[in-house]
């Protein structure tokens, strides 16, 4: 009987482990789905951008994607079931930017249309203006001063003196209204095939005190605290991009650009050309130690190779961490 009961006791605790087991490894399948889920309604993103389509609505719900993927990464361990509910809303937003991406794209494409139909036809029309006023304009004008001034009586009195200066008639003054317009009408087809299009790219990552200003970092902290930091991203690439700030602890024997080491904490942000982002960072040092390092990292995702790419660029805040009293 007791052998019965042992027996019995071993397999539910066996049953249990098994659980535990599969739970966390379905949330780790969950995990990698909701971010295959992401990365394809980035890449929907991207073409309805490229097609002239608003995705200011969508890229915020992508973010709130993030967000969740983000939080169901940290309470994994201790709460895998509430973990499970975030990454399935996760889910659910990505794939619902992904289906009304098309949608944005196709608007983008009309209003693309209609903006070149409308921007073509009023240049036509201007040119066409242009020409029949240099063609027209002289008699019309000659007609239109003969007709103010017929009742007019020219009375010459004294000697006419010989004018100097500069005449201007008015097949002149048509052919100067004409010139006007070909320079404005070239003028605004340039700013139409060029509209967009930026100079210069690059992408900037700033770290910010506690008091989310430049400098004013601690210089000394005891293990156990947090370093109250923040990091600021922005975007001057010229289109819409999957940021990723990788945050590592290091010290003065670790090797950077980029740090051969795992992130301690990692932010992810789509920015919108022109955007910027700040997010407060904490950091817990638990190691004692001088020279310690907090170093930021900026990664962003390549669509086409479908992987995270380190693009040079990083941080670092030095500071001595003492153990506690």
């Amino acid at each position: 009987m007791r052998k019965a009961k042992s027996t019995l006791i071993l397999v539910l605790a066996l049953f249990l482990i098994l659980s535990h087991a599969m739970v966390a490894h379905a949330a780790t399948q969950s995990v990698d789905d909701v971010r295959s889920a992401v990365y394809n309604a980035f890449k929907a993103l991207g073409e309805a951008y490229n097609a002239g389509g608003d995705i200011s609505n969508l890229t915020e719900t992508l973010n709130k994607a993030l967000n969740l993927t983000s939080e169901a990464e940290t309470i994994a361990g201790a709460n895998p079931g509430e973990a499970q509910t975030l990454l399935s809303e996760a889910k659910t937003l990505a794939e619902n930017v992904t289906n009304h991406a098309p949608l944005i794209k196709e608007e983008g494409l009309k209003q693309r249309q209609t903006q070149t139909i409308i921007t073509f036809a009023s240049i036509a029309a201007a040119i066409t203006v242009g020409i029949l006023i240099y063609m027209f304009g002289p008699n019309l004008l000659w007609h239109f001063w003969l007709g103010l001034r017929k009742n007019y009586t020219v009375k010459v009195t004294g000697t006419p003196k010989k004018e100097k200066g500069l005449v201007i008639t008015m097949d002149q003054v048509c052919a100067a209204i004409l010139a006007i317009i070909l320079i404005v009408t070239v003028f605004v087809a340039a700013q139409y095939f060029i509209g967009g299009r930026t100079g210069e790219t690059f992408s900037e990552l700033g770290i910010l005190g506690p008091n989310m200003t430049l400098g004013n970092y601690p210089k000394e902290v005891v293990a156990g605290d947090s370093v109250n930091l923040y990091v600021y991203v922005g975007n001057q690439m010229g289109r819409p991009v999957y940021y990723t700030v990788m945050i590592k602890i290091g010290d003065n024997h670790t090797s950077v650009n980029p740090a051969p080491i795992g992130p301690s904490v990692k932010l992810e942000r789509i920015l919108l050309q022109n955007e910027n982002w700040t997010s407060p960072v904490n950091i817990r040092l638990t190691q004692a130690g001088l020279n310690q390092r907090i170093i930021f990292e900026l990664w962003t995702y390549n669509e086409t190779t479908n992987n995270i790419d380190y693009q040079q660029i990083w941080g670092q805040v030095w500071l001595n961490v003492t153990a506690p009293p």
